[in-house]
């Protein structure tokens, strides 16, 4: 079972959504909340930003004697992003969700398309009189996922094979560093001193030593480096790029093998109602143990027929998603 709030945050996802009139909307919740556009000669003025989009995307298709052939299917993706900024003074703090769920039913089936949960929480302090210098920081980063992810078996999910679950695994990163002055299309941070801790409640996938947790354990701590460096960038009018990238090296265990997250996100705007997006994740993490060819039988040169097991190792992660659709702005 999912938490409570966990749970409400995707029904109101959902339920908003599925009240629109389109098969694909994402609505723009405007700031609820600012006490002043810019703050004025008092440093005590606070500044405070409530921002955050809600969307649903739906597809659906239904064959009967269809000589052609194809099947029949139905797919949705829920999404859910919020994001709080607090300015006082020297000082700021700023919060965010960001959340989806998608789903892809095909011949009685149900298959995931994406499944996330990421909570994120930076406190900083001016090393200046104003806002306008370098920051020292403290970031939180937490994520997971909702569902339980199986393994593929002849281009189906394989129920008795689960790979991944709720906190199966779930990353938490703690980080204390410095954030130099940001530039209109530039943002960075860079912390020396950063704990990540690989969560994995499972007792199967626990027992094995997935995702490099000690086999029988339900923690890892890492100790090292962490950077990360966003970038908003216009690259012609209405087509805008952004990107996230963050980087983290073990001072413990093979600080050159560095973990790389990086999404991105290319977003061209039509009109103020059509836009179209194209969104990118890669992955890197030598911990994670994938399935690089499967396991297979064989006819060797003498005509005997082998068996080949399967080839496992670390490697990269893609996943692209485009999405075309409606877009309101309040």
């Amino acid at each position: 079972m999912f938490p409570k709030p966990i749970l409400v945050l995707l029904l109101s996802a959902l339920t908003l959504a599925l009240s629109s009139p389109v098969a694909w909307s994402q609505l723009s919740i405007p700031r609820l909340e600012q006490a002043a556009k810019t703050p004025d000669d008092n440093p005590a003025d606070t500044v405070e930003v409530f921002n955050g989009t809600l969307g649903l995307n739906l597809s659906q298709t239904a064959l009967a004697n269809w000589a052609g052939g194809g099947e029949s299917s139905v797919a949705f993706t829920a999404l859910c992003q919020l994001g709080n900024k607090v300015e006082r003074g020297t000082t700021s703090s700023s919060w965010g969700v960001d959340a989806a769920l998608g789903l892809l039913r095909q011949q009685t089936t149900w298959r995931k398309t994406d499944d996330r949960l990421i909570l994120t929480g930076q406190w900083n302090t001016a090393m200046q009189s104003n806002l306008k210098g370098g920051r020292l920081s403290l970031l939180l980063d937490a994520r997971t996922q909702f569902l339980p992810g199986y393994a593929v078996v002849d281009g189906f999910p394989d129920k008795e094979q689960r790979i991944s679950d709720f906190l199966s695994p779930g990353y938490l990163v703690a980080a204390a560093g410095f954030a130099p002055k940001k530039s209109e299309r530039h943002q960075f941070f860079l912390a020396p001193f950063t704990g990540k801790m690989t969560v994995l409640l499972d007792d199967t996938l626990s027992s094995a030593g997935a995702f490099g947790v000690d086999p029988g354990q339900k923690t890892r701590l890492e100790l090292g480096g962490y950077l990360r460096w966003n970038l908003k960038l216009t690259l012609m009018e209405n087509v805008t790029w952004t990107h996230q990238v963050d980087l983290f090296s073990n001072y413990l265990n093979e600080p050159g093998n560095v973990d790389i997250n990086w999404t991105g996100l290319l977003e061209l705007r039509v009109n103020e109602s059509l836009r179209t997006t194209i969104s990118t994740h890669l992955i890197y993490d030598d911990d994670v143990v994938l399935e690089k060819s499967p396991a297979r039988t064989e006819i060797n040169d003498q005509g005997v027929e082998v068996s080949v097991p399967a080839r496992l190792g670390p490697g990269t992660q893609f996943k692209e998603v485009l999405s075309i659709g409606f877009a309101y702005q309040l």
